[in-house]
C-alpha cells in the first residue's frame, strides 16, 4: 500500500479555499448489447467499501477507507475507486479488484462530493470554498476552481467540456469551463442546491434543492444545457437528495431521506409520478441499465423499470474490522458513461490522454 502523502499543492489549495448478500433472482434488460452486468460500488457511511456483482448480489471485494464517506467516483474503466472521506479532508484511492488502498491525498479542508469526468482525465471534488481538480493518472492536485458559496453536488457533461457545480449558499448552479478550470457563468435555481445529475444525452441537467423551513418542500429543477435556462421545476418533498436519470431520459429519481421516500419524476411533464416508501440516501443507475439501485442501509435495493422491487442484496458486515459492525450503505456509484459490460479485469492500465481540457 502506498504511503499517504501530503502534496505540495495543499498550501495553495487551503489558501484558495480560504480566499473565496441475500438475493432474489429475476431477469432484467439493458439498452446495451454487452452481456456482462455492471459492478456496483457501494460505500458505507463509515468509509467501508463493497464491490457488488449486480447479476447475483455477490460481494466480490471489500475495503476500508478509514473515514466517514461523503462522496465517491469511479474511473471509466472501473479499475479505480475514489472515496471522499469528507470530514478528514482526504481522497482515498481503492483498487476494486483487490480492496487495497493504493493512495491517499490530504487536503486539510473539509470535502463533499466527487465526480469523474467521462474521459477519465480529471477528478473533481467539492469543498467549502471551491472545487479541487485532481489528475487521476499521477493523483496530484492540479487546480482549484473558485466556485460559488458552499459547493456541493457535481456533474460533468458527456462532452467533457463543462462541469456543473451546485452552489448551495448562492442558490445557483455554476458552469465551469474544464479547459480553464474557471466558472464562466451561473444559473439561478433558488433554494439550497444539493445534488445535480445530467441526462445521458447531456441535454438536461437536474438539480435538487432544499428550502428553508421544516415543512417547506424541496424542488427538482431542470436546466436546458443548450440555453442554460431553467425550463421546469417540481416540488418533490422535504429535503433534497441524490438524483438518477434513466437511460431514456424519461424518468428521474430523487431520494428524500427526511421523508424516507423516493420521488419518481416524469421528466417530460416535470410532475411527480409516484412516491416510493423507501428510505435511501443515494440512488444510481448504470449507463444503459434499466434497473435502479438504492442504498438502503444493510442492503442494496434494486428496482425494475416499473419501480417494483426486483431484488434486494444483503451487504456483508465489516469483516475487515476487529469488531465487525453492520454495513450502512450511503453511496452507490458506477463508472461514468460506460456500457453495462464494464466489469473486473485482471490487469491495470492508465487511461489514455484526451485533448479535451487541460484542467
Amino acid at each position: 500500500m502506498a504511503k499517504p502523502r501530503l502534496v505540495a499543492a495543499v498550501l495553495a489549495l487551503s489558501a484558495a479555499f480560504a480566499a473565496m448478500g441475500v438475493h432474489q433472482g429475476h431477469e432484467y434488460t439493458t439498452t446495451s448489447s454487452a452481456s456482462v452486468a455492471p459492478l456496483a460500488y457501494v460505500v458505507g457511511k463509515t468509509g467501508l467499501v463493497q464491490v457488488v456483482d449486480t447479476r447475483n448480489g455477490a460481494v466480490l471485494v471489500q475495503a476500508d477507507t478509514g473515514g466517514r464517506a461523503t462522496g465517491v467516483a469511479v474511473s471509466p474503466d472501473g479499475r479505480r475507486l475514489y472515496v471522499v472521506n469528507g470530514w478528514t479532508g482526504a481522497i482515498t484511492v481503492v483498487d476494486p479488484q483487490s480492496g487495497a488502498i493504493v493512495d491517499r491525498l490530504f487536503t486539510q479542508v473539509q470535502l463533499s462530493h466527487a465526480v469523474m469526468r467521462p474521459d477519465g482525465q480529471r477528478l473533481y471534488v467539492s469543498a467549502s470554498g471551491g472545487v479541487a481538480v485532481v489528475d487521476p493518472e499521477n493523483f496530484q492536485m492540479v487546480a482549484v476552481i473558485k466556485a460559488g458559496g458552499q459547493p456541493q453536488g457535481l456533474a460533468a457533461h458527456p462532452d467533457n467540456k463543462i462541469l456543473y457545480v451546485a452552489n448551495s449558499q448562492d442558490g445557483t448552479v455554476g458552469l465551469v469551463d474544464t479547459a480553464t478550470a474557471f466558472q464562466t457563468s451561473t444559473v439561478q435555481v433558488g433554494g439550497l442546491p444539493q445534488h445535480v445529475a445530467i441526462s445521458p444525452d447531456g441535454k438536461r441537467l437536474y438539480v435538487s434543492s432544499m428550502r428553508l423551513g421544516q415543512t417547506t418542500p424541496g424542488t427538482l429543477s431542470v436546466i436546458d444545457t443548450t440555453t442554460n435556462q431553467v425550463v421546469g421545476a417540481v416540488e418533490v418533498g422535504r429535503g433534497a437528495g441524490s438524483i438518477a436519470v434513466t437511460p431514456d431520459g424519461r424518468t428521474a429519481y430523487v431520494t428524500l431521506p427526511k421523508e424516507r421516500s423516493v420521488a419518481v419524476v416524469d421528466t417530460a411533464s416535470m410532475t411527480v409520478r409516484e412516491r416510493l416508501p423507501i428510505d435511501s440516501p443515494s440512488v444510481a443507475i448504470a449507463p444503459g441499465d434499466t434497473r435502479v439501485f438504492l442504498a438502503t442501509g444493510a442492503t442494496t435495493t434494486v428496482l425494475d423499470s416499473t419501480n417494483a422491487v426486483l431484488t434486494t442484496y444483503r451487504m456483508k458486515t465489516g469483516e475487515l474490522e476487529a469488531r465487525p459492525r453492520l454495513f450502512d450503505a450511503a453511496l452507490i456509484a458506477f463508472p461514468p458513461g460506460q456500457p453495462t459490460g464494464t466489469g473486473l479485469r485482471t490487469s491495470s492500465s492508465k487511461s489514455s490522454r484526451s485533448s479535451t481540457g487541460s484542467s
